[in-house]
């Protein structure tokens, strides 16, 4: 997959995916206008219980939709009262109140 670009609540994000050191998939998600100059960000991966320790990728790769869920799931819990945002960034300002997509 090409990394790519996207907007939610005028927060941005690049979405690429990644081999774990163990050969497992990932996908890396850089906030571009986010806290910390835009260096912060999170990674996940799906995995599949039973696996010994390995996914297959057909069972590990994300589709669109569930990269995008993972995006709005993660800037709501970020905003949301007593999350991350207000206790470990708390002069962060969300993008859609002031107005500004930087990047």
């Amino acid at each position: 997959m090409k990394p790519f670009e996207v907007t939610i609540d005028d927060e941005l994000f690049r979405i690429s995916e990644r081999r774990q050191p163990d050969g497992g998939l990932s996908y890396d998600f850089a906030w571009l206008n986010g806290p910390a100059g835009g260096a912060y960000g999170f990674t996940v991966g799906k995995f599949a219980a039973g696996s010994a320790g390995h996914t297959p990728d057909d069972t590990a790769r994300m589709t669109e939709d569930e990269l995008l869920d993972e995006v709005r799931g993660f800037v709501e819990s970020f905003h949301e009262l007593g999350g991350i945002g207000e206790e470990d960034f708390p002069e962060h300002i969300p993008a859609r109140i002031s107005g500004q997509l930087e990047q």
